[in-house]
């Protein structure tokens, strides 16, 4: 299927509308066809590369073949990403409550590394898929560059928080749109957040190296 173009603003609201609702039902049926355990992570990443296209491309976009292109080459390594996340959390949580549990001189100091470290672990979360949607990168490098992208892009970030703090809400109120268009929306928002993040990371890197090179010619001159 592929998205076609239409003038009228409400009518390319309610053509958006379905195809978020398309892609969220997308992404049940290949996370239920990963048995969920191994595929909830890939159609995670199906998911968002092909929002990230639908954003990038505006048009013409080839939604199934996107998606289950990005399904089958990402398997492996988002499997990885989503499990070490996973491990990660479960990790954190532990720690928590090992925290909470035993009081001693250095629990505040715990408390504030702890909240450090969960910071940086959901920034991680949020930034992942779409760093695996963006780059072509190892593992190693994909945590890297959600990690620095997202610390990098605090503005960015914090809206990123506060809309999806605003939109648990909207889930409560509307309970009936969560399996319809919950998982998709949510990264609509979070892919979209991030692809600003990413381009404003890399026009910020370019002025730099283009002020270096600058620098340089007019020393040689």
């Amino acid at each position: 299927m592929a998205k076609t173009v239409n003038s009228n603003g409400f009518y390319r609201f309610l053509e958006w509308l379905m195809w978020i609702m398309y892609l969220n039902l997308l992404w049940v049926m290949m996370s239920l066809v990963g048995l969920i355990v191994l595929g909830i992570f890939p159609a995670t990443a199906a998911l968002v590369t092909t929002i990230r296209e639908w954003c990038v491309q505006k048009d013409g976009i080839a939604f199934n073949k996107t998606f289950f292109k990005a399904y089958k080459h990402t398997f492996i390594q988002s499997n990885v990403i989503g499990y070490l996340l996973t491990i990660i959390g479960y990790v954190l949580f532990v720690d928590f409550q090992w925290i909470i549990q035993h009081t001693s001189t250095f629990q505040s100091l715990f408390l504030v590394l702890f909240i450090v470290i969960g910071i940086i672990y959901t920034i991680t979360i949020l930034y992942i898929f779409p760093t695996v949607a963006h780059f072509d990168l190892s593992i190693r490098q994909t945590f890297k560059h959600a990690i620095v992208l997202g610390l990098f892009s605090p503005l960015v970030t914090i809206a990123m928080f506060v809309a999806l703090f605003l939109l648990q809400y909207v889930w409560r109120f509307i309970p009936g749109l969560l399996p319809v268009v919950g998982v998709s929306f949510t990264f609509y928002i979070v892919t979209r957040a991030a692809i600003f993040a990413f381009e404003s990371f890399e026009n910020r890197q370019q002025s730099l190296l283009e002020k270096e090179y600058v620098k340089g010619e007019k020393k040689h001159a």
